[in-house]
Parts: structure tokens; C-alpha cells; sequence
């Protein structure tokens, strides 16, 4: 990706607004001393690295390649950075938790918390779904990088990510794409090592109250995590969440690829072989898949009956590999039968873990938590009747729930529920 330059008018006045405002919020928690049990979910600190704001700040804008060449706004940076005196620290650890079929296993993450621990909240942000089997937001942060999930911590935020499965210590199984009651569970556990670990190193009493932000396939994993809050009696409470370009119910998003024939992401063999493996439903893939993509061996070579979905979703090819080599037209390598009106042939034995794990038909939540959705209608990543139909359903049940339906890329309502997300905690 080409390094893009912030230079027009608006932008460095909404980052200096943006500056200004952050720089003055002094309503902050404190510290508790309330005693906790002995770690239960916590079990090893894997790495450790400190930021200042303005360190923070430009480790997280060169993540998504941006370069500030203004000089203007980089003494607007600087005078925040020293107003503000803020240093955060991101941890990843590694804790106790379960895979879908109920087996102890070891999951990994990462959080940020202001060293100074004059937090405003605490902001849970589910990983961004990447194809790929070796990155994760605790190996992005072991590396020095910024994760972009963190962004909420540079605002005094405790912002928890945990990886998922899929990954690590669980690299053996695919990632649970679209499984609500594993996503949930595991940012649970994940919640709870980082309680168990500030009480243990600094002394703090996490918050029962958080804000969740999720975005694609992150933006359903932040509704599963609400959802799992609110039918278990643990007693995390949710206020909001900001939720965009997410997978709300897979069926509805199947039919609309079927429809336009395009994906520009190829997360639909991925969700397939997910959801065979976790409900163990023994799909037969040469009526699933074509054009070579049904080739059941592990290997590059179509001649030993490899270069389909057993070798290019190993988990070692990162998505603009995958998209090279399949591209953007389904009929390139899905089934006749994925295109019919209904669900047909292998697709049929999808149809009742799709409709378990969606989150427009298996959950109605709390008219007291405050949802706020957005997607673009020119997604070519998750077609935006996911969120029309989780507005529609919702709205019908009664629900409090905002929904904008932008225009641009995926990544054009990304920034836009970034931008939105980033005003509420600021005057939050």
C-alpha cells in the first residue's frame, strides 16, 4: 500500500479539533481496592510495550501507512502530547479458556491501559478477520506494531482484543468465523485475565461496564460478545456498541453473493469450512466448490490434486494471495448449487448452523443497550442486506438501534465508524 499524505484544510482542522479536545478531558476512575481471587483465567505476561501519546499516535497512523507532513499539525501532535503526559502500556498475555467443543485450550490477546490508570472506561474490540493464520493483534503488538485495534487506549481508554482461536497456541483449527457462543466465551475469559492481571501487577479493580467496537467480521464477533454478556449471569454490563460491515446473518449474506456473483474477499470458503468442522457436518467439497478449488490436498500442485481449498485455506495465505489467485468472480470456484434461491444439495446442510449462529434471528437485545450500525451499500466485502436485515429485525422487536447506510468502499465505512466511535468516547 502507497503511503498516503494528510495535507487538506479539513482534515488537519478536525485532527486539531480532535487534539484540543482530547488534551483537556480530565473526568477520569480511579484505582479501587477491591480484592479479587487468585488468578483462574490469567496465565503467562508474553510481552510488554510502552508508548507516549505522540509515540502511540505515529506507530498507529503508520500501521494504516499514513504520513503527517503537515507541520502545522505535527506541533498541534506535540503540544497535545505534552499537555496530555500520557504513557500506555500494551500487554499480551495468554489465558484459559475453551474451543467450541468444550476442550481446555490456551488463548492469547492483547490490552492497552494508561500507566497512570486515570481510566475513562473500558472498550472491548474484537480482532479484525484476517485469512491468514499467523497474524493476530497479540503477535502485531510482540512486534512492535501498533494494532489497529487499539486506537481507544491513546483516549484513556482499557481496550481489551483478544485474539480468538484459529491462532498461536490453536493455529491446529480454523478460526470460528461467525460461532457466537465461542467468540463470546473467549472475550469473556480474555475479560477476565486482564481483571486478574491489573489487580495482580497494579492494583486495579477493572470495570463491570463496557463499550464494545467491532468492525466486518470484528463487528459481529462485538455483537456475539454482547450477546453472551447479557443471556450469562456474570455481570458485565454493555452501554454501546458501534458495530459496521459485519456478517449479522450468514444465510442472508450467501443469498446476496449469490445474486451479485462478486466477493472481494474471500471469507466464504473460510465461514464453509468453519462451520463443517465446529458442527461436524461432513460436507462433501466437490459439491461445494469448483474449478479445482474442491481439490482435498494440501499442496500447490493441482496434479497431486492440490491448489483448492485444502492448500489455499491452510491458513498460510494472506487474502490478496487468496484474491490473486481466485479473484472476485464466485463462479470461479464456488458450486452451481451456491447460486440457486434457496439453499440446495451440500449448501442445505449449512442452513441450521447458519441460522444458530445469527445474530438477526437468535437474539433480541436489551431495548436499554444502544447499537449503532453502519455499512455501505457498495460493500463488495459483506453485502450491506446483512445490516439492512439486523436494522429491520430489530427495529420490529423494539430495539434501540441507529443504522446509517453510507455510501464508498468497505474501508471508506470503516474510517466513518472509527471517526463516529472516536467522537462518543471523547465526550463520553
Amino acid at each position: 500500500m502507497s503511503k498516503s499524505k494528510i495535507y487538506d484544510k479539513l482534515t488537519v482542522r478536525c485532527m486539531w479539533l480532535f487534539l484540543a479536545a482530547l488534551a483537556f478531558i480530565c473526568s477520569y476512575c480511579t484505582p479501587q481496592d477491591t480484592i479479587v481471587d487468585e488468578p483462574v483465567y490469567f496465565v503467562e505476561e508474553l510481552a510488554t510495550i510502552d508508548y507516549t501519546f505522540e509515540e502511540g499516535l505515529r506507530a498507529m497512523l503508520r500501521e494504516s501507512a499514513i504520513e503527517i507532513t503537515d507541520p502545522i499539525l505535527n506541533k498541534i501532535i506535540k503540544f497535545t502530547d505534552d499537555v496530555m503526559n500520557l504513557k500506555i502500556r500494551f500487554v499480551t498475555i495468554s489465558y484459559n479458556t475453551y474451543d467450541p467443543f468444550g476442550n481446555p485450550v490456551l488463548g492469547t490477546g492483547v490490552f492497552g491501559y494508561p500507566l497512570d490508570l486515570k481510566v475513562k472506561g473500558v472498550v472491548e474490540v474484537p480482532p479484525l478477520a484476517d485469512l491468514d493464520q499467523f497474524t493476530s493483534p497479540s503477535l502485531i503488538a510482540e512486534r512492535g506494531g501498533f494494532y489497529s485495534e487499539g486506537y481507544p487506549t491513546l483516549l484513556r481508554y482499557i481496550t481489551i482484543t483478544p485474539d480468538m482461536l484459529g491462532v498461536r497456541y490453536t493455529r491446529h483449527m480454523p478460526r470460528p468465523y461467525l460461532h457466537l457462543v465461542s467468540n463470546g466465551m473467549v472475550a469473556y475469559h480474555m475479560r477476565k485475565a486482564v481483571e486478574e492481571y491489573l489487580w495482580e501487577k497494579e492494583q486495579y479493580k477493572l470495570s463491570n461496564k463496557s463499550t464494545l467496537l467491532g468492525y466486518s467480521l470484528s463487528g459481529s464477533s462485538s455483537m456475539a460478545v454482547a450477546k453472551y454478556y447479557m443471556e450469562n449471569p456474570i455481570g458485565i454490563r454493555v452501554d454501546k456498541i458501534y458495530t459496521g460491515g459485519g456478517v449479522y446473518d450468514g444465510l442472508a449474506a450467501f443469498k446476496a453473493f449469490a445474486r451479485s456473483e462478486k466477493s472481494d474477499y474471500l471469507a466464504i470458503p473460510w465461514i464453509i469450512l468453519t462451520m463443517d468442522y465446529y458442527h461436524q457436518l461432513g460436507l462433501d467439497y466437490s459439491k461445494i466448490f469448483t474449478n479445482g478449488m474442491e481439490n482435498p490436498v494440501n499442496s500447490p500442485n493441482p496434479e497431486e490434486g492440490g491448489d483448492g481449498y485444502a492448500y489455499w485455506f491452510n491458513g498460510d495465505h494472506w487474502s490478496f494471495s487468496l484474491y490473486d489467485r481466485w479473484g472476485s468472480d464466485l463462479r470461479n470456484y464456488m458450486h452451481e448449487d451456491f447460486f440457486s434461491d434457496e439453499p440446495k444439495g451440500e449448501f442445505a446442510k449449512l442452513t441450521d448452523c447458519m441460522k444458530e449462529n445469527s445474530l438477526a434471528l437468535n437474539w433480541t437485545p436489551s431495548p436499554l443497550l444502544d447499537i449503532h450500525l453502519i455499512h455501505t451499500g457498495e460493500d463488495m466485502y459483506v453485502p450491506v442486506e446483512c445490516a439492512d436485515l439486523l436494522y429491520k429485525t430489530y427495529k420490529e422487536k423494539g430495539c434501540s438501534i441507529q443504522y446509517v447506510r453510507t455510501t464508498g468502499t468497505h474501508h471508506d465505512a470503516a474510517f466513518e465508524l472509527i471517526i463516529t466511535s472516536l467522537l462518543y468516547l471523547l465526550l463520553k
